[in-house]
């Protein structure tokens, strides 16, 4: 005949459970703050990728439409009526107008879009706008030429950059001849770290 014995029922003491809260408490201590370094360089990331498949966008309908694109930084209600900023978390899209009697105003509007909620992303660099020509490549146009009131500057390694306060920064370089790649700014590019951004960009 079996008998039940009470050893294996045995609990945790007051004092077992003590150091198992504090150890817990511990490693959410060191835990936290690395998770919220995380998602933050995680919004820096999406933000970036964001601009950078803008710039895409802008050059693919240059050429498919065989007329100027624009890319544009701004603070406004991605829309045709959108001002340009460079430190605009949103972004948009839109083609020039060629003539007076060309496409309604509606269709030179093509998206728009951006990271306007991640309050923690800082958005920086000289250029709140990049041309495209119908080959793809960057173009320069003065302010009043593209009727922005800002002028479309034309360089190698047109740099924007996205990063969040003591964190990651992330840079869209866009060259004369229309490559646009993303880059770690915090490493230089080398065959190591092809990750990296050139010493030269901006």
């Amino acid at each position: 005949m079996l008998t039940r014995t009470r050893e294996g029922q045995r609990g945790f003491s007051l004092i077992e459970l003590v150091i198992a809260i504090t150890i817990v408490a511990l490693l959410l201590l060191v835990a936290v703050p690395a998770l919220q370094s995380w998602v933050s360089d995680a919004r820096v990331r999406t933000a970036a990728e964001s601009f950078q498949n803008a710039v895409r966008l802008a050059q693919a309908e240059a050429v498919k439409r065989s007329r100027t694109a624009v890319v544009m930084l701004t603070d406004s209600t991605p829309s045709i009526d959108a001002k340009p900023n460079k430190n605009g978390k949103r972004w948009v899209v839109r083609l020039l107008e060629r003539s007076t009697t060309d496409d309604d105003e509606g269709s030179l509007f093509v998206r728009g879009g951006g990271e306007a909620s991640s309050g923690d992303v800082t958005v920086g660099g000289d250029i709140s706008l990049i041309c495209f020509n119908a080959l793809g490549q960057q173009t320069g146009l003065s302010g009043t030429a593209n009727g922005l009131s800002v002028d479309c500057d034309k360089s190698d390694n047109t740099a924007v950059s996205f990063s969040r306060i003591s964190g990651r920064t992330l840079k869209v370089l866009v060259n004369l001849g229309g490559k646009v790649r993303l880059c770690d700014a915090e490493k230089t590019f080398s065959e190591s770290q092809p990750d990296g951004c050139p010493s030269t960009a901006s």
